[in-house]
């Protein structure tokens, strides 16, 4: 266990992973936070927590040590803890544990890629599945309506909750009743502040915005997070995992043995992962994927919500698979025109951000421009 999972790979490493686990957390633990931002803060570490922390802790294993990432989980359980409760560290548990846990039992048993990235998969949905169910039994059956009332608590009690709701209304993104529509600004000592029945209505109008966005929201969340925070959490530390290990040897042993591409021959668990540039959906499995696209984008314009959600589900779960082939896509061409690493990161993420990468795999899909599917054999005339 000790070659697969030490417990600090180099000190400088542990100490630095550590810090940029934990430090983000601190943050919104500063003194004047909550009394300033109200729940803004907890809100802000729970998004870092579904987001970012389980592929930040698997990375910390792999490139800094096991220490490293059990004290940047501490950090967030305590963090999370004093923000929110213990409603919040239950929820952070249950979604967060179970994924570490099989990270580390993958790299421990050395399961191959091809398995352990659908056993990943799996697990976010598994775990996200029952952190939701675990929120909706807290609210009791509620969940969507208890955080719609949050949301209009809050704005209707913070010193600057005129100002969010007035830039709300002015955007548009909620509305008024027409009877209060002419008085919606009233002068007052220092300023102008909304008329009673305005902000009665627009904090009526956002608990239903919410409600809402939360309804069409969180199923969607669920499978695109599980399937892109899957990947991710066995991308990223077994690919910059190899990277520093090999970083590290050299500077230890200098120039080693190498392997059949060149590379240095270091005892690391790549778990026989393919480059990523080489990632791609089969041609059988990718015709289902792209069936599953179809039908997803049909069903979701249904007025029947069971098969509305049906379909949102079976849309974002295809979309998200088409954006790792998209983005192992777009770095295949960036490598081949010898971009740096670094701007094989950024690149893809920001075509991420406006919805290109699913795009560029589905194309990639029917084209097969990089040649890595063969084509079919002709069959044989009697």
């Amino acid at each position: 266990m000790k070659d697969r999972l030490p417990l600090v790979r180099s000190v400088k490493s542990c100490i630095v992973g550590t810090l940029l686990i934990a430090l983000p957390f601190f943050f919104f633990l500063l003194p004047g936070q909550r009394e300033l931002l109200g729940p803004l803060p907890a809100m802000y570490a729970s998004m870092l927590i579904l987001f970012l922390l389980p592929a930040a802790l698997c990375l910390a294993a792999m490139v800094c040590g096991t220490l490293a990432a059990a004290l940047g989980l501490a950090a967030a359980f305590a963090s999370i803890a004093l923000l929110t409760g213990e409603p919040g560290l239950t929820l952070t548990v249950v979604y967060v544990l179970p994924v570490m846990i099989t990270f580390l039992l993958i790299i421990f048993y050395q399961i191959p890629f091809r398995k352990s990235c659908p056993a990943m998969i799996g697990v976010h949905v598994a775990a996200l599945a029952a952190a939701y169910a675990l929120a909706q039994r807290m609210a009791g059956g509620s969940f969507y309506i208890a955080a719609g009332n949050a949301v209009a608590d809050f704005l209707g009690n913070w010193e600057m909750g005129d100002m969010m709701l007035y830039q709300l209304y002015s955007s548009g993104l909620i509305g008024l009743k027409n009877e209060v529509t002419e008085n919606v600004l009233l002068q007052v000592p220092g300023g102008y502040q909304l008329s009673a029945a305005a902000r009665a209505d627009m904090l009526l109008s956002v608990r239903s915005m919410v409600t809402e966005a939360l309804q069409s929201l969180i199923p969607s969340l669920i499978v695109s997070q599980s399937v892109l925070g899957g990947v991710a959490c066995l991308l990223l530390p077994l690919r910059f995992g190899f990277l520093a290990e090999e970083k590290r040897a050299f500077l230890r042993e200098g120039p080693g043995e190498l392997t059949e591409d060149g590379k240095q021959k270091i005892n690391f668990p790549t778990l026989e992962m393919p480059p990523f540039s080489l990632w791609h959906i089969p041609r059988g499995i990718g015709w289902q994927v792209g069936t599953a696209l179809a039908a997803g984008y049909v069903l979701r314009l249904s007025k029947a919500p069971v098969l509305n959600i049906a379909g949102v589900l079976l849309y974002t779960a295809a979309s998200s698979v088409f954006m790792v082939q998209g983005a192992a896509a777009v770095n295949f061409l960036q490598k081949s025109r010898g971009a740096r690493r670094l701007w094989r990161v950024i690149v893809p993420l920001l075509l991420m951000t406006i919805r290109v990468l699913t795009v560029i795999g589905i194309f990639d899909q029917i084209s097969n421009f990089r040649g890595l599917r063969k084509p079919p054999e002709p069959k044989e005339d009697f």
